[in-house]
């Protein structure tokens, strides 16, 4: 009876924490292995980890800085050197390195692979391991590509052109206005001459002489009291004001506009240098580039 009940207390806990049944120490297949028995580690580019809890992932995984940069290159084969655990004796430290054009250089590296039972596994299952990387731009590739670490809500130089397409434009409305302006005015100027020579009062002041009669004839009838010979209609004259400053204002920046354009110039903005097109391709000679990093478990 007794042993019974130590038995049933033995195998109850597995039930709810089927971890607790393995033994930490004792590799429980022929396919998992401690990663502190792994020296090595070769990884290539477009193949795929074993896996058998969860999915496979790639070999070799680009994580930063952008996906632009990441796109430009990926190292065919990366070795990964264990140099021994950190704090924990599972969490493995690795050199990784790998032959990169003189544009780039390795970031931070970490090694992703699959426990065995759990991701708290110490044994990992063989084959199941990846690098994630990040990889940077030296001196030189900041020279080619750093046009493209400065993308984010706006790319600079697409900012730059619309600025320069939205001055275009109001110059343009701006003279459009201004001739409109200008047109109107010499009518109004028209219509206003007409109206001082078929309004105007001709009566005159005094009769001509008669004829064989000497002297002169009575005077004219005086001119009517409503006659005000100083004022005029709101269209017999046009005075300088607001919308021929704009006229003005317009036709001297579409003169400098003309100005700027004939001799090839644009305004100065400042965009970031890219003497040298993404579109090139990093340069063909490689060199060895070094990253360091820990490991992780999935």
């Amino acid at each position: 009876m007794l042993s019974l009940q130590a038995t049933i207390l033995f195998f109850f806990p597995l039930l709810f924490n089927p971890t607790a049944a393995y033994n930490p120490s004792q590799s429980p297949s022929r396919n998992a292995i401690l990663l502190s028995n792994v020296p090595t580690l070769t990884l290539y580019a477009n193949r795929k980890t074993t896996h058998r809890r969860v999915s496979a992932i790639p070999q070799l995984k680009c994580v930063g800085p952008s996906k632009e940069i990441c796109s430009l290159y990926t190292p065919d084969v990366m070795r990964c050197t264990n140099q021994g655990f950190d704090y924990d004796e599972n969490d493995i430290q690795w050199t990784c390195t790998a032959e990169l054009p003189p544009e780039f250089k390795l970031g931070s590296t970490e090694v992703v692979c699959e426990g065995y039972r759990d991701s708290n596994d110490p044994w990992i299952l063989k084959g199941s391991c990846g690098v994630e990387y990040r990889m940077l731009l030296t001196n030189e590739g900041e020279r080619k590509y750093g046009h493209l670490m400065a993308r984010g809500s706006f790319d600079t130089r697409s900012w730059g052109e619309f600025l320069w397409d939205l001055t275009k434009g109001l110059g343009t409305m701006l003279i459009t206005i201004g001739g409109f302006v200008a047109l109107m005015s010499y009518c109004s100027s028209l219509t206003g001459g007409n109206s001082r020579r078929t309004n105007g009062w001709s009566g005159g002041w005094g009769g001509g002489g008669g004829g064989g009669g000497g002297g002169f004839g009575p005077p004219g009838p005086p001119p009517p009291y409503d006659y005000q010979p100083g004022r005029y209609t709101k269209t017999e004259t046009w005075q300088p004001g607001f919308w021929s400053g704009a006229l003005a204002g317009g036709l001297a920046g579409y003169g400098l506009g003309n100005r700027g354009r004939s001799s090839g110039q644009r305004p100065a903005i400042h965009t970031p240098s890219t003497s040298s097109s993404s579109s090139a391709g990093p340069s063909s000679s490689t060199r060895e580039s070094t990253g360091f990093g820990g490991t992780r478990r999935r």
